[in-house]
């Protein structure tokens, strides 16, 4: 089992014509808790891949309770509050199964990213560093958008 604290049922992507692929999951956390600190950071590939842009760790809870008001982390709350509202439920969170269809849409990407390749890094840590669900997302940009091509655990 990858988490000590949760159990993942399944975390597959969804090729789609004409669209952006699509991230499915399910995951079972059966303890409440009052802190979650969410960590997400956007990498750019020159020869490896280096941090760029966006880089969040903060307490989640927190961050539903007061919404970021200007800049990246902004940006990032309303791509989840667009794509995933249901995970904006105030604190304690869990004690349920999430399960979680979602995709990255043009529209959400800056407007003058260079193109290239991306890894987008997302991890749930709760008390003593433990991770409850992680995953990294891996896209290209091209001239003409984003065109993802695969997602690992």
């Amino acid at each position: 089992m990858p988490y000590k604290e949760s159990t993942l049922y399944f975390c597959k992507n969804i090729p789609r014509r004409n669209a952006p692929t699509m991230i499915s999951m399910s995951i079972n956390v059966p303890q409440l808790y009052d802190i979650i600190i969410v960590k997400i950071s956007l990498f750019y590939k020159f020869s490896t891949y280096q941090p760029f842009l966006i880089s969040i760790k903060k307490d989640a809870c927190e961050i539903i309770r007061n919404p970021p008001q200007f800049g990246v982390e902004k940006h990032v709350f309303d791509i989840v509050q667009q794509t995933v509202p249901e995970l904006l439920t105030p604190c304690p969170s869990g004690n349920r199964t999430y399960t979680i269809d979602w995709y990255l849409q043009d529209s959400h990407a800056p407007r003058h990213i260079p193109a290239g390749d991306y890894k987008l890094q997302f991890k749930l840590i709760v008390h003593s560093n433990i991770t409850i669900f992680g995953m990294e997302v891996y896209g290209s940009v091209r001239n003409t958008g984003i065109v993802s091509t695969f997602m690992t655990e």
